[in-house]
């Protein structure tokens, strides 16, 4: 990013205009994921502008797109953020049945190539402002469940929620930004006392909310996440200190589950209903819908592997001798209206195998971008690499036991971080 060389009272009358419109998409990236969690459709109007703004100078100066001929790593990342939209469209035409709805979440990873391509010309370090809207979109979101705790509707209420996100979705992206903050803290060398607070209350009100929601989705990323934080992060190599270290968690993770009643309660029922469900029992369980979801998607895709089902337009479960066995009704009222829970498959059902390697794609090629990053000598390089291989790592986790792209704002985020990130890692260094 172009910073200011004027002096202080130069500023108001010299900043010319290419140095405004740096420094507005500069703001608009550092407001994107403040109020993410907090403010029904904040992080996607951001979005969008972004949008218009990177589409704005790309036709100023349409030679920017050339750009990704010379990396082919870029046009990998570009094939990914369009596999999405490609594929829901190739597999709704080969049905003869358009649905414009299904197009608009694959569409935004689509139009995020708009400013992954912007972005590849200029010098803006997102994680320099990422590491300050993490924290306070955690202390604001926390400032918002310590007066409303129990706002969503639709879940019992003692565990969080907020009227537009639902106690899962908030408790894996508490989850996430807290690791964030974990991520970014020092990772420029010595943090301001101010920031090193503000990250170290973002991490403890994240572990707040992430309890509070009893969200085990989220919780299922920690201990990769820590690895990574451990391996990538912190740089610990050697076998010894790395099983010191992975004990130490082990301890502590043994510490929570015994003296943190909510964490022991939904542990514990989670291995009860698993074992319940391999004995012959116990379908209609929360774990056990999901197993039975699998299940009947593997069936259901090896049916229909070219076109996929578009929105859940499955024949009837009774009638296939596979599902028929473990079907139950709870299974296909929850299948047809609330998806399978696990974001590959659901892919794979809605678009076929075009579904099932866009979705794919949209993990392994961002995960092989940031991965790299790691271990570049260049700060804004590995800062960027570090925290999108943190991000990646975690919503696939998510996307274990539930859909993540299934909601408007979790797909713009993905599409923001994802492109503002490998746009970081990718751009063209100084020589």
């Amino acid at each position: 990013m172009i910073l200011f060389k004027k002096k202080p009272h130069q500023f108001s009358s010299i900043i010319n205009p290419s140095e405004k419109f740096d420094y507005l998409f500069a703001a608009c990236l550092a407001l994107a994921p403040l109020c993410f969690l907090s403010i029904r459709g904040w992080t996607n109007s951001f979005f969008i502008l972004l949008i218009i703004l990177s589409f704005y100078k790309i036709i100023q100066n349409y030679n920017i797109i050339f750009i990704v001929k010379k990396n082919s790593t870029a046009a990998w990342l570009i094939i990914a953020l369009a596999s999405s939209f490609i594929s829901i469209l190739l597999t709704q035409v080969l049905r003869n049945r358009l649905h414009i709805n299904l197009m608009d979440g694959p569409l935004r990873p689509f139009l995020a190539i708009i400013i992954f391509i912007y972005l590849l010309t200029k010098n803006i370090d997102f994680v320099r402002t990422l590491e300050w809207s993490a924290p306070l979109s955690l202390i604001i979101l926390g400032a918002f469940l310590f007066v409303h705790p129990y706002e969503f509707v639709n879940i019992p209420s003692e565990r969080f929620g907020t009227t537009a996100v639902d106690p899962l979705t908030l408790g894996q992206y508490s989850t996430l930004l807290g690791f964030i903050c974990l991520f970014t803290f020092n990772l420029y060398g010595n943090d301001k006392p101010t920031l090193q607070l503000l990250k170290l209350i973002g991490i403890l009100v994240a572990v707040w909310i992430s309890i509070g929601t009893a969200s085990r989705s989220g919780w299922v990323a920690v201990p990769f996440l820590l690895l990574i934080w451990v391996v990538k992060v912190q740089r610990v190599r050697q076998p010894r200190q790395l099983i010191l270290a992975l004990a130490g968690f082990g301890a502590l993770g043994v510490m929570v589950y015994g003296f943190m009643p909510v964490v022991h309660e939904r542990i514990a029922q989670a291995v009860t209903e698993y074992i319940a469900y391999f004995h012959g029992g116990a379908h209609d369980t929360a774990a056990g819908i999901r197993l039975s979801m699998l299940r009947a998607a593997g069936t259901l895709f090896w049916s229909q592997p070219w076109t996929g089902y578009g929105d859940a337009h499955y024949p009837a479960f009774s009638s296939i001798p596979a599902i028929a066995p473990f079907n139950t009704p709870v299974l296909e009222f929850t299948m047809v209206n609330s998806g399978v829970h696990n974001e590959i498959m659901q892919s794979a059902l809605r678009s076929g195998i075009f579904g099932l390697v866009s979705s794919i794609l949209m993990f392994v090629v961002p995960a092989v971008v940031f991965y790299r990053g790691c271990d570049s000598t260049i700060p804004s390089v590995r800062a960027a690499g570090l925290v999108g291989l943190c991000y990646i790592v975690a919503v696939f986790c998510f996307g274990l036991s539930t859909e993540t792209f299934n909601l408007k704002y979790t797909v713009s985020f993905y599409a923001l971080m994802v492109s503002v990130l490998a746009a970081q890692v990718l751009r063209p260094q100084p020589v």
